[in-house]
């Protein structure tokens, strides 16, 4: 089993889901033999939830690790609880060498809990060809036992990797490093759009940073193969979440519920698996675990411990609060103080706002989420509000108490360099 999170992606900026640009030559390949889900909804916008949602199978409510309202960046989050069952767990207890490859430091380190099961767990900002190459040299040692693998990227997640791309662009690449900074300052506030010219800027080095990490994907894909691995492994492509450049005046991710940082690739591809298929059946980060288990003689022997399948539940995302750095922002702290909710019943989604801002947006008619229905709409607005009220009510909520550990000089620094905390 292969599971490689590719952080802060978005599907729409893939070849294999629409995009014009060049970026994913080799994921479009590997998708073009796979299963690809159309409709893939990350179950939060920002790393440590939606993360706990893959290796759980359970939402933010469900899990407890999420962030809380706090502006100390060492009580901003709530860690995955030890007494939740991960997808490394289950799959150690039946006999699975397994190993996980992060690169995101700040949210995917044993302080967060996410290393819950992994016999090996290696942390560093490392670039995805390094990755690769820790990785399938531990696949190297465990050849005589099944597997699963998880390797976190982080190429497309500030700072983005903006070494430049032969044909890519029409004209150099930016290396201005300043730039989201000048976007927080552009639309954070809440009452101007971005300038044109910054946008296609930034968005010309995360084209750039998807490309970059995609020739590294095709690399790892072809040591599976090389290492005699490919054909009886699973392999799952997802992401943690999108990023905003400027749509609803917002920057970066972690901040709200709309498709930028919800809608996310995830491709699967079964063993012996060379006809692609294309699925338009909602699905989530919660679906992840069971999609897995599908390839298991007996699937329904998990079906306690991952109940979620695609199609049998509604389909939600959560972002508790914002990061300490925009909630004591003074110009616009006061925008993000907020736990937000989106419920779908494609094409209607929901958002659902602690502030009372609720919104209602038919996502065939207006993708772009320009147009809020929830004034007219009010039935559909109802309907979908029992809904989301009824399912958070059949499932236990976890509001066990654990508390992060204090950062350490290590771990403030990655905040840092990841831009979640001010120098």
């Amino acid at each position: 089993m292969v599971l490689l999170s590719l952080d802060t992606v978005r599907a729409d900026h893939l070849g294999c889901y629409g995009y014009a640009r060049q970026t994913s030559p080799r994921l479009d390949a590997f998708a073009a033999g796979a299963t690809r889900y159309r409709r893939s909804l990350a179950s939060a916008s920002w790393t440590l939830p939606t993360h706990a949602s893959l290796f759980t199978g359970r939402y933010a409510f469900e899990h407890g690790a999420h962030g809380l309202r706090s502006t100390d960046p060492s009580r901003s989050l709530r860690p995955l609880d030890p007494a939740a069952v991960t997808l490394a767990e289950s799959l150690r207890d039946h006999g699975y060498a397994t190993a996980g490859f992060a690169a995101n430091t700040a949210f995917l380190s044993p302080r967060c809990g996410l290393n819950q099961g992994f016999e090996t767990y290696r942390l560093r900002r490392l670039g995805a060809r390094e990755l690769n190459g820790q990785a399938l040299a531990w696949l190297a040692g465990v050849k005589e036992r099944p597997f699963f693998l998880f390797i976190n990227y982080m190429e497309a997640h500030r700072p983005y990797d903006i070494r430049p791309r032969a044909g890519l662009l029409d004209r150099p690449v930016s290396q201005d490093t300043e730039l989201i900074p000048k976007l927080y300052e552009a639309v954070m506030p809440g009452t101007a759009d971005a300038p044109p010219e910054l946008v296609r800027d930034l968005v010309d080095q995360y084209d750039t940073a998807i490309a970059n990490l995609d020739e590294e994907l095709g690399h790892l894909l072809d040591g599976l193969r090389e290492a005699g691995r490919d054909a009886d492994t699973v392999v799952v492509v997802s992401a943690d979440h999108g990023e905003f450049f400027g749509e609803h005046r917002l920057a970066e991710h972690s901040k709200d519920v709309y498709q930028e940082v919800l809608a996310v690739p995830l491709i699967v591809r079964s063993p012996g698996q060379k006809r692609g298929r294309v699925v338009d059946t909602l699905v989530s980060s919660v679906d992840v675990p069971r999609l897995i288990f599908e390839h298991f003689s007996d699937p329904e022997a998990w079906s306690g411990q991952f109940p979620f399948t695609p199609g049998n539940h509604p389909v939600l995302a959560e972002v508790y609060y914002a990061r300490p750095k925009d909630l004591l922002n003074p110009a616009w702290g006061a925008r993000f103080d907020r736990i937000r909710s989106a419920c779908f019943e494609w094409p209607l989604k929901l958002i659902e706002s602690s502030d009372g801002r609720h919104e209602l947006y038919d996502l065939d008619r207006d993708p772009r989420e320009a147009l809020s229905l929830f004034a007219t709409q009010h039935d559909a607005a109802r309907r979908l509000q029992a809904a989301l009220n009824q399912f958070r009510a059949s499932r236990p909520r976890n509001e066990v108490d654990v508390e992060a550990k204090p950062l350490d000089e290590n771990e403030q620094e990655a905040l840092r360099a990841l831009g979640y905390v001010g120098r």
